[in-house]
């Protein structure tokens, strides 16, 4: 259903929305009506209640056509949904999962800062004790669905401990003292929402700091971790879309009296292509299984993000190549697929960081 859905209804908005750099305000509409914000809430808050492997099946058929469109909803899923999901209390989550569920409701997670970026321990934003919640100030950037998301789960510091005092809480942005400047021309990714979010004194009532177990750091980690998978699944969607546009391509465009596929050359980019591409989606497919098993997969999570990425970025360049000179066209879907696999690499932490956390699990050394 939902590959039709992206074939028919997705891939045709794909090109004007990068080009606008707008909002896919509409088919997220659709696809909450498909049921598709709620596939991971519980059915007693109005979602789907399907396990994680199907939200990555979702999010990379939906990339597949438009990695825009696949960003915000792995987002809502895999960040907004799962900062919820483990971190509030029954309370938070009869507040907040049935709109969720819905669709009325888009929801997002706000980490990185300018200087900060995947160093926890150097984040800003603060809250401020007050008598009936908080304040919260600081700023926020690079906050994927931002410009359009009606709920944001805001990473902040309540104190001096470098990792220990840092919580979640849960702001409305449309609340006073709460800006958001969207961030345009970006490489990629254009039609995402991407936004700077300022907070002014943004008053939070009590119940919607979410870490109550004050594990700081430790209680974020599992969110953090199941946003690599949502970043996994939107590259490797956008990585097949790019290799189905070459292989189609390459069957049609005639070069010296026969079809490029002809070619050992192209056969062997479209070969190994395919091949990375397939690898990392088992690798992402094993992460969200064990975890869907209630098991620990903070490897398995760094491993499938970094082989999605590494295998992403030769697919969508090869897909390049295979077009030739068209390929650098915007005529041609190959030259958005490249630049949105670029655009996404960043989130859930660069490859660096990723071959960091995978070699301190395998050397034994705490992350």
């Amino acid at each position: 259903m939902i590959a039709d859905f992206s074939d028919n209804e997705i891939a045709p908005k794909a090109e004007q929305l990068d080009e606008s750099q707008g909002l896919p305000t509409d088919t997220i509409s659709q696809l909450g009506e498909l049921g598709m914000l709620g596939l991971t809430i519980p059915q007693q808050h109005g979602g789907a209640e399907l396990d994680l492997l199907s939200a990555c099946l979702v999010v990379e058929e939906i990339s597949r056509c438009c990695g825009s469109t696949g960003v915000v909803l792995a987002t809502h899923l895999f960040e907004g949904t799962a900062a919820i999901m483990n971190l509030a209390d029954d309370a938070g989550h009869q507040r907040w999962l049935p709109k969720m569920a819905t669709g009325e409701t888009l929801a997002t997670f706000a980490l990185a800062e300018v200087e900060a970026e995947s160093d926890a321990s150097g984040i800003t934003c603060a809250v401020g004790q007050e008598p009936d919640g908080y304040s919260l100030h600081g700023k926020k950037t690079w906050v994927i669905a931002g410009a359009m998301a009606g709920l944001v789960t805001v990473v902040a510091r309540n104190g001096e401990d470098q990792l220990q005092d840092l919580g979640a809480y849960v702001v409305d942005p449309s609340t006073d003292g709460c800006s958001r400047e969207p961030l345009k021309d970006v490489l990629g990714l254009r039609g995402s929402g991407f936004c700077d979010i300022q907070f002014d004194g943004v008053r939070i009532d009590a119940t919607s700091y979410l870490n109550r177990d004050d594990s700081g750091w430790q209680g974020l980690t599992r969110v953090v971790e199941m946003s690599r998978l949502g970043a996994a699944a939107v590259i490797l969607g956008v990585a097949r879309g790019a290799i189905s546009h070459a292989l189609n391509y390459a069957s049609e465009r005639v070069a010296f009296g026969r079809t490029l596929d002809r070619f050992g050359s192209i056969r062997e980019m479209l070969a190994e292509a395919a091949t990375g591409v397939e690898g990392a989606r088992l690798l992402l497919w094993r992460a969200a299984g064990l975890y869907d098993a209630g098991k620990s997969a903070a490897r398995e999570a760094s491993m499938a993000n970094l082989a999605a990425k590494q295998a992403a970025y030769r697919a969508t360049r090869d897909a390049v190549q295979v077009f030739g000179g068209n390929g650098y066209s915007r005529e041609y879907p190959v030259e958005r697929s490249y630049r949105d696999v670029q655009t996404a690499a960043p989130f859930g932490g660069g490859e660096d960081l990723q071959k960091i956390l995978i070699s301190r699990s395998l050397t034994g050394v705490r992350s």
